[in-house]
C-alpha cells in the first residue's frame, strides 16, 4: 500500500476510488452526500476513505465556501500570432459582466488539450470549480471529450464540432461573415487570383474562416488558393514559392496579424510592391496592423466584447442569472462544484436542447494602405 504519511503524498479521491473499486465520480457523489449511490457502495467508499485517512484539500474547501468558481484552462501550443495571446483580453472583458462579488474566474495554462482535459476532470471531481471555459476549440479536442463525460456546465468560445449537451453555452465570433466580407471586398477591387495563408488545421476557427472566404469568392467565379501557415517557418516556406510563381496571387489574406507581417516581408524580399503588385489583408486587427508600412487592411477582432459575452454565458451556465455591466449577480449562484438545478447528470438523457450560440458581430473591414486594385496583366 502507498505511504500516505508524508504531507506531499496525502491520499486523493483517486486512491479512494481504487481502494473501493469504484469510479472517482461515485467517490465524489458519496463524499459530498449526493444521491444516486447505493447504501452498500456508499458504505464501502466511506470505509476506504477512513482507512486511507482521506481529508478534503483546504484549497477545495475554501473555493466551495466562497463565490461560484469557474476555470479557463488556456492551451498554450499555438505561440504565433495575436490570437494565441488573446485569453487575457477575453478575461478582461468577461470580468466586466460576471460580477466580482458573485463569480470567480481562474485562469490556468496547460501545454496541450490532453493535459487540460486531465486537469478539468480532476478539478471537477475535487469540486474545485463549478464550470469551465474552453477557448481555441480543436477539431479533435480532448477537453470537449472530457466535458462530455462530466455533468459540468461549460462555456465554449467557438462551436464544438459535434455540438454539445444542454449544459454547454456557446459564444461565437461571427468571423465567418467577416471573411465573406473580405472576399466581396477583394472581388470588388477586381482581384481574380486570391490566396489565403490559413492557420493551424487542428483549430476549428481557421478552417471556418477559410471556408467562408472561399465560398464568397466562388460565388463570384474566383477560386481561392489556400496554403498552410501554422507558425513563422511554415508560413515563410509556403509564401516564397507562392509569391514567386508566374501566376502568383494578386491578393493574400492571412488568419492573423503576425502572418500578414510575414507576407509584407516576403513580398519586399521578392521585389513586390504592396499594394500595387500585391494586396494584403490581415485576419486579425491589432496595433501592429497600423504600425507596418504600409498599414494593413484588417478584419476587426472585438475580443473584449467576446469576453463580455463569455461572462454573460458563464453566469447562465452557473445559474447566476443575467448581469448588466459589472454589477453583482441577481439570484443565488451555486457553490463551486454544485450542479445547477435542471442540469442532467453524466450519462442521463438531456431534457432540453442546447441553447443557440451567442454571436458577437465582428463589424466592417478596416481598410488601410495594403489593399488596392490588382496590377494590369
Amino acid at each position: 500500500m502507498p505511504d500516505y504519511s508524508s504531507p506531499a503524498r496525502r491520499p486523493t479521491i483517486v486512491d479512494v476510488a481504487r481502494a473501493a473499486g469504484v469510479s472517482t465520480a461515485v467517490v465524489s457523489y458519496t463524499l459530498n452526500g449526493r444521491r444516486g449511490v447505493s447504501a452498500a457502495t456508499r458504505e464501502r467508499v466511506l470505509r476506504a476513505a477512513e482507512e486511507l485517512g482521506w481529508r478534503p484539500a483546504s484549497a477545495a474547501r475554501s473555493l466551495r465556501s466562497g463565490p461560484a468558481a469557474a476555470a479557463l484552462v488556456v492551451v498554450h501550443d499555438q505561440p504565433f500570432g495575436t490570437r494565441a495571446a488573446f485569453p487575457l483580453d477575453l478575461v478582461t472583458g468577461a470580468l466586466q459582466t460576471i460580477g466580482p462579488d458573485s463569480l470567480t474566474l481562474a485562469v490556468h495554462v496547460a501545454g496541450s488539450p490532453t493535459e487540460a482535459a486531465r486537469l478539468m476532470d480532476r478539478w471537477w471531481t475535487e469540486r474545485r470549480y463549478g464550470a469551465f471555459v474552453v477557448t481555441g476549440v480543436r477539431v479533435d479536442d480532448a477537453r470537449l471529450a472530457a466535458l462530455r463525460s462530466l455533468p459540468a456546465p461549460a462555456v465554449v468560445v467557438g462551436i464544438a464540432p459535434d455540438g454539445g449537451p444542454a449544459t454547454w453555452q456557446h459564444v461565437v465570433l461571427d468571423d465567418g461573415a467577416a471573411f465573406a466580407q473580405v472576399g466581396a471586398f477583394l472581388a470588388g477591387l477586381g482581384h481574380r487570383r486570391v490566396a489565403m495563408v490559413a492557420g493551424s488545421e487542428r483549430l476549428v476557427a481557421p478552417v471556418r474562416r477559410a471556408a467562408a472566404l472561399g465560398s464568397a469568392l466562388a460565388g463570384r467565379g474566383i477560386e481561392l488558393r489556400t496554403v498552410a501557415g501554422d507558425g513563422p517557418e511554415r508560413a515563410s516556406a509556403a509564401l516564397l514559392p507562392l509569391l514567386a510563381a508566374a501566376d502568383r496571387p494578386t491578393a493574400v489574406v492571412t488568419d492573423d496579424d503576425a502572418t500578414a507581417g510575414l507576407v509584407l516581408d516576403v513580398a519586399r524580399r521578392l521585389g513586390l510592391g504592396v499594394p500595387w503588385d500585391l494586396s494584403v489583408v490581415a485576419g486579425t486587427d491589432s496595433p501592429a496592423c497600423y504600425l507596418t508600412a504600409p498599414s494593413l487592411t484588417a478584419v476587426p477582432y472585438p475580443v473584449e466584447e467576446l469576453g463580455r459575452a463569455t461572462g454573460r454565458a458563464l453566469r447562465t451556465a452557473l445559474g447566476a442569472g443575467p448581469s448588466s455591466g459589472a454589477g453583482s449577480a441577481s439570484g443565488k449562484a451555486p457553490s463551486a462544484g454544485e450542479v445547477p438545478a435542471g442540469v442532467a447528470p453524466a450519462g442521463a438523457a438531456l431534457a432540453t436542447p442546447a441553447e443557440p450560440p451567442r454571436t458577437v458581430p465582428v463589424g466592417r473591414l478596416v481598410v488601410r494602405g495594403s489593399t488596392a486594385p490588382p496590377p494590369a496583366d
